[in-house]
């Protein structure tokens, strides 16, 4: 009886160097190109996202390597947001402008929601009584204010302009509705002089029909809300980006 042929033991992986080096250059230009597209299409949050998942993934340093903890010379991995969705980061970052400015008694940010930001100040630091050309003190918040508004991931910015209900005199309107909407206009025209689009403004006179119950004093005011693209992915509206890495390729196994 004819003896099998046996067969040869299998190589070790890679069998040709070679195409292990260029299957990773594959590899790496492939999470190139998914890093290019994420900048045109996806907003800050989930751009970082995306980064840190590409770092982790591609990773060509040891597992478990990670400079953050000093264990070694890998890129840190997934550990890129710090800690906040685009609204909270805005508010906090709107906050300490009007400390800058010395506003901070006349100027509030209301995060409302997950989405939703609101920046409120009262009239004596934007317009005279009566009037709607803003003052130099307002003209330097939406000097800042712009700024923040011109990111991509606002979508809405919505100016009110709020009045009490005493009656207009002197001021050259008819009533208070003119009044409001003549000074959420003022807002909006300062505020496309700075690049913000026009398209992502909306501005609405509120004449005396919305006040505050316990503060009267902030019944002349202007309301600008900011309205966030939606983030969907639950990691990153938490702020919480996991320590996650896995080599390119994994490890060859011994066939022996």
């Amino acid at each position: 009886m004819a003896k099998r042929d046996k067969k040869p033991p299998p190589l070790p992986f890679p069998a040709d160097p070679g195409a292990a080096l260029f299957l990773e250059l594959m590899m790496q230009m492939l999470a190139f190109f998914i890093l290019l597209t994420s900048y045109a299409v996806i907003v800050e949050d989930k751009r970082l996202a995306a980064i840190g998942s590409l770092a982790g993934t591609f990773n060509p340093m040891p597992r478990g390597a990670n400079l953050t903890k000093g264990q070694g010379p890998a890129l840190p991995t997934r550990d890129i947001v710090d800690g906040a969705s685009a609204p909270k980061r805005t508010a906090k970052e709107l906050t300490d402008i009007s400390k800058e400015l010395g506003m901070e008694d006349s100027m509030q940010v209301l995060p409302l929601d997950q989405d939703t930001v609101r920046i409120r100040f009262s009239e004596h630091i934007a317009f005279a009584t009566g009037k709607t050309t803003l003052s130099d003190t307002s003209l330097a918040l939406v000097d800042q204010l712009a700024e923040s508004f011109k990111r991509p991931e606002v979508v809405e910015i919505q100016i009110e302009g709020h009045t009490d209900d005493l009656p207009t005199r002197g001021s050259g309107y008819s009533s208070n509705w003119e009044l409001s909407a003549a000074r959420a206009m003022s807002v909006f025209h300062a505020l496309e002089q700075r690049g913000v689009a026009t398209s992502r403004m909306i501005a609405a006179g509120m004449s005396d029909k919305h006040p505050i119950a316990d503060r009267p004093d902030l019944a002349r005011r202007v309301d600008i809300t900011l309205k966030f693209r939606p983030v969907t992915d639950q990691n990153v509206e938490k702020g919480q980006i996991h320590e996650l890495q896995r080599s390119v390729i994994s490890a060859p196994k011994s066939s022996f």
